[in-house]
């Protein structure tokens, strides 16, 4: 199956669905959407702490067995928030359990402040396999109008890889 692209994430808030969503419309027509879910959600003052001590400690906790087999897609676009300077452990659980069955990378995130570029030198290290493309949408981009030059430099870059 030629050029299938799936776009797999985790959102805590909504803000790095959004942009999953629009990542996935920019890539256009057999793209497919994988929500990285856990069994035992992240909510409240509880749930920030355990988010915040998880990623300092580099956990990998459990999530759900994914619907949708990476090695059934050309690219895998993978993506969630920088949590303490680190990827979010659910983004690394999925890249650590199926990130070695993506043919082709690529990584996204959403962060406050810093630490994407080490995010995703550890996504890389897990999946075995540097990404295609890269793209950072930091709280001050969060609107689709101040992040649409990232994105399309992204997508472009993203689809250039499954090109060969």
């Amino acid at each position: 199956m030629s050029n299938r692209t799936l776009v797999a994430y985790f959102s805590m808030t909504g803000n790095t669905q959004r942009l999953a969503q629009e990542v996935r419309a920019a890539l256009g027509a057999d793209v497919d959407v994988e929500e990285i879910r856990e069994p035992r959600p992240r909510h409240g003052a509880t749930g920030m702490m355990r988010s915040l001590f998880d990623a300092v400690t580099r956990r990998r906790p459990p999530t759900e067995p994914a619907r949708r087999d990476p090695a059934d897609y050309d690219l895998v676009v993978l993506g969630g928030p920088v949590w303490a300077g680190r990827m979010a452990p659910p983004v690394r659980t999925y890249a650590r359990r199926y990130g070695t069955k993506a043919r082709k990378l690529a990584f996204f995130c959403t962060e406050e402040s810093t630490g994407a570029d080490k995010a995703f030198a550890d996504l890389a290290k897990l999946c075995d396999r540097a990404p295609k493309a890269t793209m950072i949408v930091d709280s001050e981009h969060l609107e689709p109008d101040s992040h649409r030059a990232y994105l399309a430099h992204f997508v472009a870059h993203a689809k250039r890889a499954t090109a060969h």
